[in-house]
């Protein structure tokens, strides 16, 4: 979730009197730009490990000092000398942050460190999007109320944090570079940003596009059924192009698995989660009246009423029998609810393996 007010500040041109060009001209728009300041120092670079696949990568770079000191002190607020729709002037603006030119040689970097990953383990397109964006995931979320605009990409990756709109412009420069069709998604109501990627078949709402979630680690096309906070994405967002290269996501068929697996167990368990208690109770009682019957055949062979004892022991045996079967079922269940939590928690923590989760996925399914 964002807390980010963007600002905007219309400039009038002034007039200066008879000549040809009639007043001062300014242009259309001013977007937000770095200027890099020479002289300045990065004390400590960020070293980044994070999970993908069955194993643990790691990305250390060096970005220039002088981008990121200019990036810092940058003047955010976007000016325009005329009248655009918010639809017009927003998408400026955010592509302002991405595409400044000083952040090429960063982006360069990024990316060589991303592919010698790529290179090392063979991977395709899909697996090479998921890499980019399990590495921007895995960047710690927080978001600052005192912090009203978005940071260049150069800052998310060097103070090691960002909020949504931080993270999704960092993702959108790095898969554009690497010709991905991307776009940012703005959702103007909710005050969040997420990012889509041109997908063979799992586009969102009304987008060509596949979700990507930045604020935490998640699947490529799978988007949050609520954010952190409880909010959910009902509107339609704001596609803002970033790149329109023609790589594309064509997972959607192991992600569409993967998703109604994690559906399936999500009601599965919460199925099982009151009929347990349910069962629990019955064998409670059950239980207690076993206990009960005990204690009267009990009572009656210590006082000798050998006849009476004799015709409950009968009734005794089929209540035991009854209640151990009770007890079989009920940890059956037990056992079939631990199993789908435990797939359950395993899709959820393992975004970072897309194709182990798919076999999990579809085995779970299968049975």
């Amino acid at each position: 979730m964002w807390k980010r007010t963007v600002t905007v500040l219309v400039l009038v041109a002034a007039a200066l009197g008879a000549g040809c060009l009639g007043g001062l001209l300014h242009p259309p728009v001013v977007a937000p730009a770095i200027v890099p300041v020479e002289g300045a120092a990065l004390d400590d670079l960020p070293t980044y490990t994070f999970p993908f696949g069955d194993r643990e990568e790691t990305i250390r770079i060096d970005p220039d000092p002088a981008v990121y000191a200019g990036a810092k002190k940058a003047d955010r607020q976007l000016y325009l000398s005329e009248d655009l729709s918010k639809e017009e002037w927003i998408p400026i603006y955010y592509r302002a942050f991405v595409n400044d030119s000083h952040q090429e040689p960063f982006y360069t970097d990024l990316l060589a460190a991303l592919r010698e990953i790529r290179d090392r383990q063979g991977l395709d397109d899909d697996r090479y999007l998921e890499l980019i964006a399990a590495f921007v995931q895995s960047i710690p979320y927080e978001t600052d109320a005192s912090i009203v605009e978005p940071k260049f990409p150069i800052e998310t990756y060097v103070d090691t944090e960002g909020d949504c709109d931080d993270k999704s412009l960092l993702l959108a420069g790095l898969l554009a570079r690497e010709g991905y069709g991307v776009a940012l998604l703005y959702f103007g109501d909710e005050a969040h940003m997420a990012v889509g990627v041109r997908s063979a078949g799992c586009p969102y709402r009304n987008t060509p596009f596949a979700y990507i979630e930045t604020t935490n680690r998640s699947y490529v096309g799978i988007p949050p059924a609520a954010l952190a906070d409880g909010t959910v994405l009902s509107t339609d967002p704001l596609v803002i192009p970033v790149g329109d290269g023609p790589r594309i996501y064509g997972a959607c068929d192991q992600i569409h698995t993967i998703e109604r697996a994690l559906s399936l167990s999500r009601g599965r368990v919460e199925a099982l989660g009151p009929e347990l208690a349910v069962r629990a109770r019955e064998i409670e009682e059950e239980r207690a009246s076993l206990d009960a019957l005990g204690a009267r055949l009990t009572a009656l062979s210590r006082s000798g009423e050998i006849r009476e004892y004799n015709r409950l022991v009968p009734e005794y045996n089929r209540k035991a029998r009854d209640y151990n079967d009770a007890v079989e079922a009920y940890n059956a269940l037990l056992e079939e609810s631990r199993a789908i939590v435990d797939l359950h928690n395993y899709l959820i923590t393992h975004a970072h393996d897309r194709p182990g989760s798919y076999l999990r996925a579809r085995e779970y399914l299968a049975g």
